[in-house]
């Protein structure tokens, strides 16, 4: 089973609507007039398609931050690079980033899930995103991918999420119902540990962590929203293997992930997008990191 990892892609479009005004997408605005429309390109992610059909890739997960501010137009633009993936022959798999939730008003009528259905197919599931902030889906040989929507509209200069008593609940059943002998990925927008500013942080981070001590099935949590790629094997310290895919858009440093899921490890291939000797850029492999359990 080969999974590829990216996330926060960040199509974006400046909006000069006054409505703007009364909600909180004129500080997104700001921001990318004064600095992130220069810092996310996404022309690289088309490459990605190519690769990923010759890397034989069969499922995408993008981890979050498709939008800059929920605009319907930036959520167009996303749906048409999914739309891609899907005509490539690839199942995609989409959690909300705090960008994708920007302001209340968007988060109240739910208008990711307008563009991107929560529910992924698997009969015995009934869990779906949107209406239960979690979906499940097997993948076979063993393993399961259990998806998090832990974003959700903040203030005006508030990037935090919120792992919520509804969403442990329904974590924790899902986690039960799965048999103890399969392994479980569970990807999240938010990182499992934040040392930047507390405006970023995932409240309620303490009891995931203790899920994800006590469910042993749960091999790995994999997550973005910060934009630095990062490997981290906590499995000494009681937890599953952190991995942060970084932004595939990103324009100086951008960054994804495949992973190869056996019956008793993963192998993990990260992506660099960097210069070629003859000055073009392209997305290079890095080297792979194979776990077993």
């Amino acid at each position: 089973m080969r999974i590829a990892h990216i996330s926060d892609l960040h199509f974006s479009k400046v909006t000069l609507h006054p409505r703007q005004f009364f909600s909180k997408r004129w500080v997104g605005n700001v921001n990318l007039l004064l600095r992130r429309r220069n810092e996310f390109h996404q022309d690289k992610l088309l490459d990605l398609i190519q690769t990923f059909q010759k890397e034989k890739v069969q499922h995408v997960l993008i981890s979050g931050d498709l939008t800059c501010t929920t605009l319907q137009e930036e959520l167009r633009e996303a749906r048409r690079f999914i739309d891609l993936l899907k005509g490539a022959g690839l199942s995609v798999l989409t959690i909300p980033g705090n960008h994708d939730h920007y302001t209340k008003s968007d988060y109240a009528k739910k208008l990711f899930y307008d563009f991107f259905p929560s529910s992924f197919g698997y009969e015995a599931s009934p869990y779906n995103l949107k209406e239960h902030k979690i979906a499940v889906k097997k993948l076979g040989e063993g393993w399961w991918i259990i998806l998090l929507d832990t974003a959700l509209a903040t203030s005006y200069f508030s990037c935090h999420g919120v792992f919520s008593l509804q969403i442990q609940k329904n974590l924790a059943d899902a986690l039960t119902a799965i048999p103890k002998a399969d392994k479980v990925l569970v990807a999240n927008h938010f990182p499992l540990f934040t040392y930047d500013s507390h405006p970023k942080h995932l409240r309620g981070d303490d009891a995931l962590r203790d899920m994800l001590a006590k469910y042993k099935q749960i091999k790995m949590y994999v997550h973005g929203h910060m934009h630095r790629h990062c490997i981290a094997d906590l499995r000494n310290a009681g937890l599953p293997v952190i991995i942060d895919s970084g932004s595939a858009a990103h324009t100086e440093r951008a960054s994804c992930n495949l992973y190869t899921l056996q019956p008793n490890g993963v192998t993990i291939q990260p992506l660099f997008w960097k210069k070629e000797e003859d000055s073009t850029f392209s997305w290079q492999p890095a080297p792979e990191h194979s776990l077993t359990w």
